[in-house]
């Protein structure tokens, strides 16, 4: 077998491994670069004459499936099923991807194997700040490869992470470890949860607030909502909610967790009642229409919590979105924490580690007694 990874090796995002087994070749995530960079040439895949046998996605932040236009039409694309129903519901808004190829994403489901061409595929559903995500198991040639994606452990549906790779997992050949956190630190990580009381307290202390996050990290919007004391308003706008309304149906046989009871999408109609009953708001950085109802509260001195990464403020542009606003943050990472990391390392007991989506990978040396880590460049071709 041979693992390439395109892009990745020494940095965050923009993500592209290709595994190869005798004539099959299948490719995990085709992402944009953090900075925007939408240019990612492999011959067969993006280039020339299709010779891949399929592209699979891990989930759909744009730094995984930004490249999704780029593949050649007569290459096949997997992803989950509701990673499917939100990338197609996002593009409605953005109209950054064409659609028909969206509709043509074949999908998978958590803990049921698939071929394509030689080679066995279990994915396995991950915790992440983007719901509906994976790792994949690759079988072929008698080895096994374990794709991690992004993932964590300290997420609300983060616990069985372990479990799971105890039971269907296992020992294996080579692990391709995500890293975004591996940066020499070993700071504790805020568990969701306990984000969550945080926001409890918050929302109690404090009126009106708005609520600077994603709209595409439900766990976090659960956080927020699941705490808004009774009385007060439960908002977003209807972007927001069509969104919400996906991993609402796509999880009520599984938990109430994504429920949103009593979310309400903003309109004008709604101004005097949340003025006299206080409200929590969820707001997107930068966006002009929701600065404009910031601002029509402004005389109320509402609070505004930052519940994404810090860097995003580092852009003209966002910090001047919250200009003016007494601003708080609550947050906590995405991704894996370095005891997490290790605990993946642990149970599945790697004969190789390969370091991707972090900018240190030399730190995975830190991280293992037992396991060979190959630092490779990114088109480096990797036999196993």
């Amino acid at each position: 077998m041979q693992i390439i990874i395109h892009r990745g090796t020494h940095q965050i995002g923009g993500c592209a491994t290709e595994i190869r087994s005798g004539g099959t070749r299948i490719l995990i995530d085709l992402g944009e670069e953090l900075n925007g960079s939408s240019e990612l040439k492999i011959n067969g895949v993006t280039d020339g004459t299709a010779d891949c046998d399929g592209v699979l996605f891990t989930h759909y932040h744009g730094d995984h499936i930004g490249l999704v236009n780029t593949v050649l039409p007569q290459i096949k694309l997997y992803a989950g099923e509701a990673s499917k129903q939100i990338m197609i519901t996002l593009n409605n808004r953005t109209k950054q991807y064409d659609r028909q190829r969206l509709e043509s994403i074949d999908t998978f489901t958590a803990g049921r194997s698939f071929y394509i061409g030689e080679i066995k595929i279990t994915p396995f559903s991950v915790d992440h700040s983007a719901y509906d995500s994976y790792m994949f198991l690759i079988e072929a040639e008698g080895k096994k490869i374990l794709h991690t994606g992004d993932f964590r452990s300290h997420g609300f549906r983060g616990k069985g992470l372990k479990s799971v790779i105890e039971k269907y997992v296992k020992h294996i050949d080579v692990l391709i470890c995500e890293g975004t956190t591996v940066n020499g630190g070993h700071d504790t990580v805020m568990t969701e949860y306990d984000l969550h009381i945080a926001a409890r307290k918050y929302l109690a202390e404090n009126k009106y607030v708005f609520v600077i996050c994603s709209s595409t990290n439900f766990d976090r919007i659960a956080a927020f909502c699941n705490a808004v004391p009774r009385g007060k308003y439960r908002v977003c706008d209807k972007y927001q909610l069509d969104m919400l309304e996906i991993v609402r149906e796509c999880s009520r046989k599984y938990t109430d967790l994504y429920s949103f009871e009593k979310m309400c999408y903003y309109t004008d109609a709604l101004y005097d009642k949340m003025r006299k009953r206080g409200f929590c708001m969820f707001v997107r950085l930068g966006n002009p229409y929701h600065h404009k109802i910031m601002e029509s509260f402004s005389d109320l001195n509402p609070k505004v919590v930052y519940s994404m990464w810090s860097g995003y403020l580092k852009e003209s542009e966002n910090a001047e979105f919250i200009s003016g606003f007494s601003v708080d943050k609550l947050h906590t990472s995405g991704h894996a924490d370095i005891e997490t990391i290790k605990t993946v390392i642990s149970e599945t007991a790697p004969k190789i580690i390969i370091p991707i989506h972090t900018e240190a990978p030399d730190e995975f040396a830190n991280l293992t007694e037992n396991s060979q880590v190959i630092f490779c460049n990114d088109e480096e071709i990797v036999e196993i």
